[in-house]
């Protein structure tokens, strides 16, 4: 599928069958929701007037890409699945997945985001993740598949959240590129996420390449800008966070060791014992304990 707008720079060029297509107008607000028979592979070319956000709803595995004339590559996940694209930003490629997939993307006037406080957005976020815009995004989507005559009235204000959570991204990280590295380590905004994502998954497996994910970022981007942020790998710093935990919950002579053992992460009450030790040179954790509450 081809569009061509009055410039003759701007085009959309997609491969593969469409085999659903939506698409919903308000005043400043355009949303389509595309499915497409790709074959596992879809070469893609862009231009568009208007910013374009994307989300690569289903069936996306990664993408080797140029944008601006710039190589960039990244995997795609459910965690890391929208995309930025100002105005005027050429971007052309090849995308990697499933035999079929579904996205949707949104674009926004320009000078409905000027009007708003002057925002100007110039660089892409080729694949990013903000998982409060993306229920956003579904919100927008659900709307869009039975649209009323208040559609235009959610949209409009859709769009005022949505370019307020974008700017705030970009202030926040600058706006790296999903392999861009971010010298001197992770911008704070994707450590912040990590650091979360980490703490609230402490009891369950955690791996580098959901938190590579995450971030959006390569995993060797993603080790080297870690360790240089925390000073540690990210093993590493996992298992102090659970050590940590695991101090807590020791104070609480209900949890036996075993329960605190599975509860911080650990396989068995063994493994716990002895990172435990080697942590904080006191074995078994039992006599921590004993010193906590005597």
């Amino acid at each position: 599928m081809q569009e061509t707008s009055a410039a003759v720079s701007h085009c959309r060029l997609v491969s593969g069958q469409v085999v659903s297509s939506i698409v919903a107008e308000a005043a400043n607000v355009r949303v389509e929701i595309l499915g497409r028979r790709t074959g596992g592979r879809i070469s893609w070319q862009f231009c568009q007037p208007k910013l374009a956000l994307f989300w690569y709803r289903r069936g996306f595995a990664r993408f080797r890409l140029e944008i601006g004339g710039r190589p960039v590559s990244s995997r795609l996940s459910p965690k890391v699945s929208l995309g930025l694209f100002p105005a005027g930003v050429e971007v052309a490629g090849e995308f990697e997945g499933g035999d079929q997939c579904e996205y949707a993307v949104v674009f926004l006037a320009p000078a409905f985001i000027v009007a708003h406080r002057g925002l100007d957005f110039k660089r892409p976020l080729a694949a990013f993740g903000h998982e409060h815009l993306k229920q956003g995004l579904a919100g927008l989507c659900r709307e869009a598949m039975a649209p009323d005559n208040l559609f235009d009235l959610f949209a409009e204000g859709w769009a005022m959240q949505a370019l307020a959570q974008l700017s705030r991204a970009e202030r926040a990280e600058g706006a790296p590129g999903p392999s861009a590295e971010w010298r001197g380590g992770l911008p704070p905004a994707s450590l912040r996420r990590v650091e979360d994502y980490i703490r609230a998954n402490l009891s369950a497996a955690i791996n580098l390449a959901d938190l590579a994910d995450i971030a959006g970022l390569s995993r060797r981007h993603f080790l080297r800008a870690f360790c240089a942020s925390v000073g540690g790998t990210p093993l590493g710093h996992v298992r102090a966070l659970r050590i940590e935990q695991a101090k807590r919950h020791l104070s609480d002579a209900r949890r036996s060791i075993t329960d605190v053992a599975l509860e911080c992460g650990f396989s068995h009450a063994q493994h716990f014992a002895t990172s435990f030790r080697m942590a904080t040179g006191v074995t078994p954790p039992s006599a921590f304990r004993c010193q906590r509450l005597s």
